[in-house]
C-alpha cells in the first residue's frame, strides 16, 4: 500500500473545499409532509408552548364548517416568549437539537418548576407549514416585540437562498417596538391549505390524545374552552378503576404506565382504535395495536379497543433518537424499544381474550338470559342442553353489538330461540286441552306433537331459503354488482339490513318528496338516464331512508352530504305534514358503502350523532351469516330424530358448515 500521508501535493493546486447545502424543498419534507392535518401541525404548536414554560395555550380556529384561504388559526400562549437574538439563533435555525444546547429540563419561569423538554430535532417551527403557507410569528419577550412573517412558497420555490446564506424571514410593522405587555408568543397561521370542515368534538379529541400533560400547570383553550382529557365510559378497564394506570417493568428498558379500556359499542373513529404510546408527556407513537393483525385473538375486539402507554425510557436526551419525526412511530426495531413492543403485543392478545370472556358472562347474567335459562330448566333434558348451548354460543359471538340503550340484540336472539324451541302459544294450548275430556287428550296430544314436527320442518325450510338469500347477497356484494341491482335485492330482503325491518312497508310518499326536491328521475330507469339512488322504508314511527352504493365503492364527501341532505329534508317534510307535533315521525338515514375511508370517520361519527348511519356492506352479510346459521341449527333441534328433519339436515348441512366460511 502506498505512503498517502507522503504523498506530494501537486504544484500550483490548492486545497479542494467541499460544501453541504440544504435545498429549500427540505422545509416541504419537513412541514407540509410530517405534519400534514389541523391536528398534528397545532399540537406541536402546543408542545413549542410547554417548552416555553407557558402556563396556558390559547387555539383559535374555525370549525363545523368548511375553511377558505382567507381563515386563520392563532396559537397564543403566555410563556417566556423570545428575544429578537433568540429569534434568530434559536428559533430560526432548523434543526437546532435544544436540549443538546441547554439540558434535559427548560429553566423555571415564574412559579412553575423547570419542565422536562419535548422538543429534541428543532423542526417544530416548520409545522404551520403543514397547513397553511404563511406563518406569523409575534413574540414579546423582555419588554421588546420581534414580530416577523414566513413564506412557504418563497422558501420552497427554489432553493437559491441557500447559496446567499439563508431564508429571510419578513419583518412586520410590530417588530423591535417596546411594549409593556407581558411576555408570550403568537403564531398565526394563515392561507390555509386545508378545507375540509374540522369538527368540534373530533378536534378537541384528538388534541386531548396527543398529551399527557394537560393539567392546572398547563392549560390549553380551543376557541375559549378548557381542553380536558376524559375518558369516555367503559364496558370493561384494565385497571377497574377510571383514570388510574397499572406500572409494568420492560426487562432491558424500564418501567412504563398503562391502561386499555373497552368501549361498549365500536368506536366509530378509527384512528381513536388502539393504544397510544407517550414520552414525555407527548404522543410518540399513533394508536396500534403492537403489531397485532387480529386472527384468534379476537380482531373484532380491536374496534372497541383504546388506551395508552408512557413509556419515557423511549425519548431519552442522551440516548438515540428513537421517534419519527412526525411523533407518529416510534423505531421498534431499535434494541431499546423492541421489548416494549413485545410486550405490548403479548399485553393485547389477554386483554382482547378477557374481553370475549367478560363479554360473555356479561351477556349470561343480564336479566332476560337469566329469565330463559330459568325457565328452560323445567324443560326435558334435551331441549334443555340445546337451549343452553345456543344461549352459550349466541353470548360468545363477538359481532353481535348492543342494539338499544336498554335491551341487547342477544336478548331478543335468546327470547327468539326459547319460543323457536317450545312455543309458548301452543304451552297454553296444551294447558286448555288438559282439562278437555281423557277421551280425546291423547288423540289431540299426538295431533300438536305431529303439528310441532311439521312447525319445526316449516320454519326451518324458511332459514334455509334465507340462507340461499345470503349466499347470493354475498356473491353480489363480491362482484360489485350495481347500486340499482342491490337495492332491488335488498328492498325485497329487508331483514338482510335489520331483522326489525321485516315488516316496514315502502314509502312511496317520502320517495316521491326526494325525486321532486333533488330533481331525480322516478320509477325504473332508462338507458343513459339516473336512477334514484335512494328508496324510504317506514312504520308510523320512523321512515328510514336508505342510500346503496356499490359494494366495490368507497365513502366520498358528495355521498355523505347527499344522505345528510335527504334525511334533513323528509324531517322538514314530515314535521310540517304532521297535524300534532307531538306525534310526528323521525326519519333516519343509512348510506351503505363498500369501503369507509380513514379519512371521512370524523364525517361519519358526525352523521351517526344525527341517527344517520354509514355501514359496510361486509358487517352486513357477516351479521345475515352468523345469526342464520345459529337460528337453523336450533330450529332443526326442536324434531331432530324425525325422518323429515334429518332429510333436511343431508341436504343443508355441508351449506350450513359453509355458511360464512368465505
Amino acid at each position: 500500500m502506498p505512503d498517502r500521508s507522503q504523498a506530494k501535493k501537486p504544484k500550483g493546486r490548492q486545497k479542494r473545499k467541499y460544501k453541504m447545502r440544504v435545498s429549500g424543498g427540505l422545509v416541504k419534507q419537513l412541514g407540509l409532509q410530517m405534519y400534514a392535518g389541523a391536528v398534528p401541525a397545532i399540537a406541536e404548536l402546543v408542545s413549542n408552548a410547554w417548552d416555553a414554560m407557558s402556563r396556558s395555550v390559547w387555539i383559535e380556529i374555525p370549525l363545523d364548517r368548511t375553511l377558505s384561504p382567507q381563515d386563520q388559526i392563532v396559537v397564543t400562549d403566555d410563556g417566556h416568549g423570545m428575544t429578537y437574538s433568540e429569534s434568530n439563533a434559536s428559533y430560526l435555525l432548523i434543526g437546532r437539537d435544544r436540549r443538546a444546547a441547554e439540558g434535559d429540563f427548560s429553566r423555571p419561569y415564574g412559579d412553575l418548576p423547570p419542565r422536562k423538554l419535548q422538543s429534541r430535532k428543532g423542526i417544530g417551527k416548520l409545522a404551520g407549514f403543514g397547513i397553511a403557507n404563511r406563518v406569523e410569528v409575534r413574540t414579546v419577550a423582555r419588554r421588546e416585540i420581534s414580530h416577523f412573517a414566513m413564506d412557504y412558497d418563497d422558501i420552497v420555490r427554489s432553493g437559491k437562498f441557500v447559496d446567499k446564506g439563508g431564508y429571510n424571514p419578513e419583518p412586520l410593522k410590530e417588530d423591535g417596538k417596546l411594549t409593556k405587555e407581558r411576555p408570550g408568543t403568537k403564531i398565526t397561521l394563515s392561507e390555509l391549505k386545508i378545507t375540509r370542515a374540522i369538527g368540534t368534538e373530533q378536534f378537541r379529541t384528538s388534541m386531548a390524545r396527543r398529551f399527557t400533560v394537560l393539567s392546572d400547570e398547563f392549560r390549553v383553550f380551543i376557541n375559549g374552552i378548557l381542553l380536558r382529557r376524559e375518558e369516555f365510559p367503559f364496558e370493561f378497564r384494565f385497571p377497574e378503576t377510571s383514570g388510574t394506570r397499572e406500572a409494568a417493568d420492560i426487562p432491558g428498558a424500564g418501567q412504563i404506565h398503562w391502561w386499555v379500556g373497552f368501549s361498549r359499542k365500536p368506536i366509530p373513529d378509527e384512528d381513536a382504535r388502539g393504544i397510544v404510546v407517550y414520552a414525555r408527556g407527548k404522543m410518540a407513537q399513533t394508536p396500534w395495536f403492537f403489531g397485532l393483525s387480529g386472527g384468534a385473538w379476537g380482531q373484532h375486539g380491536m374496534q372497541y379497543m383504546t388506551g395508552e402507554v408512557e413509556a419515557d425510557f423511549l425519548d431519552q436526551t442522551d440516548g438515540q433518537d428513537l421517534i419519527a419525526t412526525d411523533r407518529g412511530t416510534v423505531r421498534w426495531e431499535d434494541p431499546l424499544a423492541s421489548p416494549l413492543k413485545e410486550w405490548g403485543l403479548k399485553k393485547v392478545r389477554a386483554l382482547l381474550d378477557q374481553w370475549t370472556e367478560k363479554r360473555e358472562e356479561k351477556r349470561v347474567k343480564s336479566p332476560t338470559v337469566v329469565k330463559y335459562l330459568a325457565l328452560a330448566d323445567t324443560l326435558p333434558d334435551r331441549e334443555r342442553r340445546v337451549f343452553r348451548s345456543f344461549v352459550s354460543r349466541v353470548c360468545a359471538i363477538p359481532q353481535i353489538d348492543q342494539d338499544r340503550e336498554d335491551r341487547d340484540i342477544v336478548d331478543d336472539l335468546v327470547e327468539f330461540g326459547f319460543n323457536a324451541l317450545t312455543n309458548r302459544h301452543f304451552f297454553e294450548v296444551l294447558r286448555q286441552l288438559s282439562a278437555a275430556s281423557p277421551d280425546h287428550q291423547q288423540a289431540l296430544k299426538e295431533i300438536l306433537s305431529e303439528w310441532n314436527v311439521v312447525e319445526a320442518i316449516l320454519t326451518a325450510q324458511q332459514v334455509k331459503g334465507r340462507v340461499e338469500i345470503i349466499r347470493k347477497f354475498r356473491e353480489m356484494v363480491e362482484h360489485n354488482v350495481l347500486e340499482r341491482d342491490m337495492q332491488d335485492y335488498v328492498v325485497e330482503h329487508k331483514w338482510l339490513i335489520d331483522p326489525t325491518w321485516e315488516m316496514l312497508k315502502r314509502e312511496e310518499s317520502c320517495d316521491n318528496w326526494l325525486a321532486e326536491k333533488f330533481g331525480i328521475p322516478k320509477g325504473k330507469s332508462e338507458p343513459g338516464r339516473k336512477i334514484p339512488d335512494f328508496y324510504c322504508l317506514g312504520d308510523s314511527r320512523v321512515v328510514h331512508i336508505v342510500d346503496l352504493k356499490r359494494p366495490g365503492e368507497s365513502t366520498r364527501e358528495e355521498h355523505l352530504d347527499q344522505i345528510r341532505k335527504y334525511v334533513e329534508y323528509i324531517r322538514q317534510r314530515l314535521k310540517t305534514a304532521s297535524t300534532d307535533p307531538r306525534h310526528t315521525r323521525a326519519a333516519e338515514g343509512l348510506l351503505v358503502v363498500g369501503t369507509i375511508r380513514p379519512e371521512d370517520s370524523e364525517y361519519v361519527e358526525t352523521l351517526r350523532k344525527t341517527a344517520i348511519y354509514v355501514r359496510e356492506w361486509t358487517h352486513l352479510l357477516s351479521v345475515a351469516e352468523e345469526l342464520h346459521r345459529e337460528f337453523l341449527v336450533v330450529v332443526k333441534s326442536r324434531a331432530a330424530e324425525d325422518p323429515r328433519i334429518k332429510a333436511l339436515d343431508a341436504s343443508t348441512e355441508t351449506e350450513i358448515t359453509t355458511l360464512g366460511g368465505k
